[in-house]
């Protein structure tokens, strides 16, 4: 596996974590969490497909119930989840782990079960039978690689604290031998503590770029799918796509290659999956209808995403 992929199944498991863990966080302290929880039991380095498979079962155990000692020491910055995220959070955490394994990461039924299996939850059919016919909670989650932003306290007050302090007990001392204080010369504050009030620039904000904006299928009303650019700490973005729809945001298919995608049902109740590319980006949708950038394949009726897998190909 080649370094990229690997630090894709690390982003990835990120994302899982952050859902999987249980609710009453702030996002930034969810986030921060997650990723110890990642890095404790998942090496940067490429795995194998064994090793990826036991690590991921850790860390899928340690996000449904973690412990107290990995919470990271990270300020409620933020409080509040999105709607969906706060209806996933008062499911068990087996409902919501087989939520996000099967609903939201799409796995293969019988690839969940054995994960379940894994995680040695009982039942694991009627679970996933539950959770099939569960309404779509539409959950949200944050550009798995982004870091939580920890806002530092500038020194500069606590060094002209000192600097008084120390001034102050000069004066003391002098006055005390009978010495003027007006001949007592007050320390001035140095050069690095001037530098010091110079502010850093602001890290780079996220960016979205719209691949299609119009009318959804359905009669639904206006919508847009964009892929969200977020910053890495180390360079490069970390790319998400996202239909925006009635104010909300619900996460498609990774955009990295310029495509994105996803299966979103109507108000009606049917399904249909919608996908677009970046200008310039050739796309084109097996079994698929364009609608000028926006291709669109139906599906069924009902509570149940569709299983299908629908391939965004080039040209």
């Amino acid at each position: 596996m080649t370094d990229s992929a690997a630090q894709k199944r690390h982003r990835e498991l990120v994302r899982l974590s952050y859902l999987i863990l249980p609710g009453g966080d702030s996002q930034e302290a969810r986030l921060a969490l997650a990723r110890r929880i990642v890095e404790r039991n998942l090496p940067r380095n490429p795995l194998g497909p064994q090793a990826h498979a036991e690590a991921r079962v850790k860390v899928f155990r340690q996000s449904m119930r973690p412990p107290r000692r990995l919470r990271p020491p990270v300020p409620r910055l933020r409080a509040g989840s999105p709607p969906g995220n706060a209806a996933l959070a008062a499911l068990t955490p087996e409902e919501r782990v087989a939520y996000v394994l099967s609903r939201v990461a799409g796995l293969r039924r019988h690839v969940v079960r054995e994960i379940l299996a894994d995680l040695g939850v009982p039942g694991s059919r009627e679970l996933l039978e539950r959770v099939d016919s569960m309404e779509d909670l539409r959950v949200v989650a944050p550009a798995a690689a982004a870091r939580v932003r920890v806002r530092r306290t500038s020194r500069l007050p606590v060094l002209a604290a000192c600097l008084a302090t120390c001034a102050l007990a000069t004066v003391a001392i002098v006055q005390e031998r009978d010495v003027p204080a007006a001949a007592v010369r007050t320390a001035e504050p140095s050069s690095a503590a001037s530098s010091a009030a110079v502010p850093l620039s602001p890290p780079p904000e996220p960016r979205e770029v719209r691949y299609w904006k119009g009318r959804l299928p359905g009669g639904a009303g206006p919508g847009e799918l964009l892929c969200r650019h977020t910053p890495l700490p180390g360079g490069g973005f970390e790319r998400q796509g996202m239909l925006v729809w009635r104010g909300e945001s619900h996460q498609a298919r990774d955009c990295s290659d310029g495509r994105t995608g996803l299966w979103w049902r109507s108000p009606a109740g049917r399904w249909f999956y919608l996908a677009a590319s970046e200008p310039g980006t050739e796309l084109s949708v097996d079994d698929g209808r364009r609608r000028g950038s926006l291709w669109t394949v139906r599906g069924p009726r009902g509570g149940k995403v569709p299983g299908r897998e629908i391939s965004l190909l080039k040209g």
